[in-house]
């Protein structure tokens, strides 16, 4: 009988672990339904390396089972269980292990200097949240380590307008008195809503303005490979690599 995959997986080992056909067949389910966020080789994105072998929602088999089923809440990882059987999200699993490199180094960079660099030198307080504290205008950062790959978070520090999502693209608004409002946010083809640099939250209708535009450019700075040293830059990777939610440091 076929079961949905749709459920918590009730065995905590892959009942079809070390199967080379398996590990086949979860290879051909995860390049359509993974690779948007992982990469074609797992090596992630948007969404973390996976052949690292550190998972976000836990290490066992059950755990990567029930984050492919049923995604997780508060992120972009979506549950697939309503589109694959239950054995079609083990064979993923399969694959997933497959990938799992055994030689991985640490990575350079004191994490210590990068939070220093983190909250003053480079600014990034001032619009990224960690762990309750900073600001809101860029995405939250409290779980970086876990849920972005190495090289999604180092091309986000050095070429931020190469993998914007479409919330944080700049909108520019401009009021009939001639007030210019940047910021990010939302709009249609009645509303805009904007909140700006300084953490100001404005919507307008689209009749009050005098003009509104979205172009897909960051706000945030894209100088950061002439502003910091390499060394500089290792050190924010070590940082953001080391943020793992605060249930992680506990």
């Amino acid at each position: 009988m076929v079961t949905s995959a749709a459920c918590v997986a009730q065995t905590p080992q892959n009942p079809l672990a070390n199967d080379p056909s398996a590990i086949a067949g979860g290879g051909a389910a995860f390049r359509p339904y993974c690779t948007p966020c992982h990469g074609i080789k797992g090596e992630g994105g948007r969404g973390p390396d996976l052949t690292r072998g550190v998972y976000s929602a836990g290490d066992k088999d059950s755990d990567l089972y029930n984050v492919i089923a049923n995604g997780v809440p508060g992120t972009e990882m979506a549950g697939f269980g309503a589109d694959l059987k239950e054995e079609d999200v083990w064979r993923i699993v399969a694959f997933i292990r497959s990938l799992a490199r055994h030689d991985v180094t640490a990575l350079p960079g004191d994490r210590g200097a990068g939070a220093k660099l983190f909250w003053g030198k480079g600014g990034c307080g001032g619009c990224h949240a960690v762990n309750g504290k900073g600001g809101r205008l860029g995405p939250e950062l409290s779980r970086a380590g876990r849920e972005r790959s190495l090289a999604f978070l180092r091309e986000s520090i050095l070429t931020p307008d190469s993998d914007l999502r479409p919330e944080y693209a700049t909108i520019t608004a401009v009021r009939r008195d001639g007030t210019k409002i940047v910021g990010v946010g939302s709009l249609d083809n009645f509303t805009v809503q904007i909140t700006d640099m300084s953490g100001n939250y404005y919507s307008f209708l689209r009749s009050e303005l005098a003009s509104c535009s979205r172009e897909l450019k960051s706000l945030m700075p894209d100088n950061y490979s002439r502003t910091l040293k390499p060394a500089e830059i290792d050190d924010l990777m070590a940082y953001l690599v080391s943020l793992r939610g605060a249930e992680a440091a506990r």
